[in-house]
């Protein structure tokens, strides 16, 4: 069983990157082409668009995997069946069961890799893509360092060491500068955008050098005109499932210590966490179609039920979740009811093979 499990498990796997490298240069090229309608704005160039498709790839693939895993095994257990491989292999004994284990032992190296995909590749890939995307089109001054994101605006330098998804500032730092001569530092803990330009710093720290002295001064609110521009912003801020999962627990924690509503964060936190799941799920729900259709499918047929499993799938996950979020519910509830659902379909299906 061994050298089988191996044989389908390496079917399985081959078709599913195959897939997954076209559906990625795809969703690349058509990103891409629509990219160009930006090009001689600013210096964003068609080489930078090209960078930034290439940056964004990461979390392109990071989307489509579970797609390409339902696909994938489609294809590769539906090529299996078409040539009579699996009809062999239950004649010689070989339970659904244990194909199904030889199935979902692939599985587990696969979530292992969309899981470190997710964590260590997209996160800072997408965030450079962001950067790169808004410093050439809205021709700021914007430096990320190891101390946070450094812009500039009029005669003020500021520090912002993170931005929350809704574009709200943490720990933030102005230097007001008059000419050559340092006029006054303000740190604050945070900084929301009220209304047009004004910005409302919170819990405020603020050193003003004079001539003769230095006065320091603390205030719980503090009103701030034209601090960023909000476009700036939007490169600084990455969507919170383009986060790593440390990223996420740490901002979640940060809101609620503040007493803010989290739930966005949270809920990309469980999407985060049922994603590589979902592989699992959608390998384990192409054995019934593979079996159901292994007389008479086709390999279109085959696909376009593959398709369509993919296009129900992040539908309903996408209805669930927006649901969940709308109605208050909690997003581990969101998030893992399509996958309990297919998971149980996936289940029926295998029980249903004779």
């Amino acid at each position: 069983m061994s050298l089988l499990a191996r044989y389908i498990g390496k079917t399985v796997f081959v078709n599913t990157l195959t897939v997954l490298l076209v559906l990625v240069a795809l969703s690349a090229l058509f990103s891409f082409i629509g990219e160009l309608d930006d090009v001689g704005k600013g210096n964003y160039t068609v080489k930078t668009a090209l960078v930034y498709i290439l940056l964004r790839m990461p979390g392109i693939a990071y989307e489509l995997f579970p797609s390409s895993v339902l696909l994938g095994s489609l294809l590769g257990l539906g090529s299996m069946a078409s040539h009579s491989e699996l009809t062999v292999m239950r004649s010689a004994g070989i339970s659904v069961a244990q194909i199904a284990t030889a199935v979902g032992l692939i599985g587990l190296l696969l979530m292992g890799l969309v899981a470190l995909l997710g964590e260590y590749v997209m996160p800072p890939s997408e965030t450079q893509a962001q950067e790169l995307r808004t410093a050439a089109l809205s021709q700021r001054v914007s430096i990320r360092s190891r101390t946070g994101y450094w812009a500039k605006s009029g005669t003020r330098f500021i520090n912002i060491k993170s931005v929350l998804p809704d574009m709200t500032l943490i720990d933030v730092s102005i230097y007001d500068f008059d000419k050559h001569r340092l006029k006054s530092v303000v740190f604050a803990s945070s900084a929301q955008q009220r209304e047009s330009a004004q910005w409302l710093l919170s819990d405020v720290l603020q050193t003003r050098f004079q001539p003769d002295s230095v006065i320091t001064e603390r205030f719980a609110e503090q009103q701030v005109p034209n601090l960023v521009k909000a476009e700036l912003l939007k490169g600084l801020s990455v969507d919170p499932e383009s986060m790593s999962a440390v990223n996420l627990l740490d901002q979640i924690d940060y809101l609620r210590s503040n007493q803010l509503d989290s739930s966005l964060i949270e809920l990309a936190l469980w999407t985060k966490i049922t994603n590589p799941l979902s592989t699992l799920v959608m390998l384990m729900l192409s054995i019934p179609f593979v079996f159901a259709s292994q007389r008479s499918g086709s390999v279109g047929q085959k696909m376009f039920i593959g398709i369509l499993l993919g296009i129900g799938y992040f539908l309903i996950n996408r209805l669930f979740t927006h649901l969940g979020l709308a109605n208050g519910f909690s997003p581990a509830v969101s998030t893992f009811i399509p996958l309990v659902l297919f998971g149980l379909i996936a289940v029926v299906g295998l029980l249903r093979i004779h």
